[in-house]
């Protein structure tokens, strides 16, 4: 794979982490997701495929200021993503609600073999989620939920 001046870049050697804080609302996270991009194509892994570390990224970010953060005004939200062994290990933080049980959802996807009309709006994030990342470890310490994963490119 080559960088912009055309030379060979080993993509398993680590870059630089990313790091982006931002407040728990829905523009907040658009824009995050757009400086991630920005950032990445900074980088010497401006060839990757970043699409799946956003989609996950999005999943996740949006669920938090959805559920954890709801009808909060100080909710924080801070996201790290390094590059290493071809892997987007990736650790989000935030002052929100735990997650009930202190434990990561299941991430059952709904039923689909059901008529289009009566298909939820819902419920396929987490197993979405589960299908593109690894790796995932949640825990809660001193009011921060932290939330860790792996994304290979």
């Amino acid at each position: 794979m080559t960088t912009h001046t055309g030379a060979r870049r080993d993509v398993s050697q680590p870059t630089s982490p990313i790091h982006i804080e931002l407040e728990g609302t829905p523009q907040e996270v658009r824009r995050a997701l757009l400086r991630l991009r920005a950032k990445v194509d900074e980088t010497a892994l401006a060839h990757l495929d970043a699409g799946t570390l956003e989609i996950v990224l999005g999943e996740v970010l949006n669920n938090v200021v959805e559920h954890a953060l709801a009808k909060r005004t100080d909710g924080r939200i801070a996201l790290t993503c390094d590059f290493a062994n071809r892997c987007w290990r990736v650790v989000v933080r935030d002052n929100g609600a735990a997650m009930p049980d202190e434990t990561l959802p299941r991430g059952n996807a709904p039923d689909v073999d059901i008529g289009l009309a009566d298909l939820p709006e819902g419920g396929f994030g987490w197993s979405m989620v589960r299908m593109l990342a690894r790796d995932i470890h949640y825990h809660r310490a001193n009011g921060w939920n932290t939330l860790s994963f792996c994304i290979e490119s």
